[in-house]
């Protein structure tokens, strides 16, 4: 008996997202355990992990609340840190408009690993709205688990815990060094490490990391536009 369409997507989802979970669950436990020992309610980090599901955001957030930063400076740090999500929305606008039922969650719940697994997909897995919606999911359900857990921990182990922001960026890592060996593309990754490089020797602060996706996508698009016109100098020819 043949299993539905849905049974396929989300068990394929599923196997793409398993470095996701590994680190989500992880990652998320350090967000929920620091959200807790800085005096913040269980609640409150689930609240934001269910309804902001923002990352680095989401530890930015709890710096910033802490600090007794205004609304204002809040929304534009989460902003500036997240600008780059623009350039991942315009480049699934494709897969994401086929669907419109869930695409106001896809959108929602795009964030760094998840846009990397998606990109990195198979043509017909991002063509598939089940795909698309089981790895969205299930990349959150991993980051509320782990959030759930470390905010439990935190409710009963006392004192303050530090540094376990950089496990987000290593996990970034790995997923692109993956994209790197499944793809066999290096040159747009070695675009995107350099621009960021020159990005934060020209300024400081979450800005840097806009300003190297602007060089990146501008570096990239013209080398597309170039490489184009070659293909069709070269058919002409």
């Amino acid at each position: 008996m043949e299993k539905p369409a849905a049974a396929f997507s989300l068990s394929s989802a599923f196997k793409s997202s398993v470095p996701v979970l590994l680190g989500y669950v992880t990652i998320g436990f350090g967000f929920g355990l620091l959200a807790v020992n800085n005096g913040y309610p269980v609640w409150l980090a689930l609240f934001m992990s269910v309804f902001v599901f923002a990352g680095a955001a989401q530890y930015i957030g709890i710096s910033l609340f802490v600090a007794g930063a205004s609304l204002a400076e809040i929304v534009l740090v989460t902003l500036v840190a997240n600008i780059r999500h623009a350039a991942y929305g315009l480049s699934l606008i494709t897969s994401f408009g086929a669907h419109p039922r869930i695409k106001p969650y896809l959108i929602f719940a795009l964030t760094d690993e998840t846009y990397a697994l998606l990109s990195s997909s198979k043509p017909e897995e991002r063509a598939d709205g089940g795909f698309l919606l089981a790895v969205s999911a299930l990349n959150q359900l991993y980051w509320v688990a782990g959030t759930a857990l470390g905010a439990l921990a935190g409710s009963l182990i006392p004192g303050k815990v530090q540094g376990l922001d950089f496990a987000l960026n290593a996990l970034f890592i790995v997923l692109a060094v993956e994209q790197v060996l499944r793809l066999k593309k290096t040159l747009p990754f070695a675009i995107a490490g350099l621009s960021i490089f020159f990005a934060y020797r020209l300024m400081e602060g979450s800005g840097a990391m806009a300003l190297g996706l602007i060089i990146a996508t501008a570096i990239l698009a013209i080398y597309n536009r170039t490489r184009t016109r070659q293909k069709r100098g070269d058919g002409n020819a």
